[in-house]
């Protein structure tokens, strides 16, 4: 029987876009990065988004999403 984990998925800028099925431009989504408003993981040169952060920011319960809205 294999064990299952339930560590967080990361994926890469380009993965999460799809993730998030495109829904958020990828200007905007780098901009949230840049600004600290998406949780990052940083591997090497590689920026990933864990998944379950996607899936925040997908039902619009993410703080992102909420500080973005905020301070429009």
């Amino acid at each position: 029987m294999k064990c299952r984990t339930t560590k967080p998925r990361l994926l890469r800028v380009p993965q999460a876009l799809r993730y998030l099925d495109n829904v958020v431009a990828p200007g905007t989504f780098r901009n949230w990065i840049c600004a600290g408003r998406v949780p990052v993981v940083r591997i090497g040169r590689a920026v990933c988004v864990r998944t379950d952060v996607l899936d925040e920011l997908r039902a619009g319960r993410g703080e992102a999403v909420k500080q973005e809205a905020a301070s429009v």
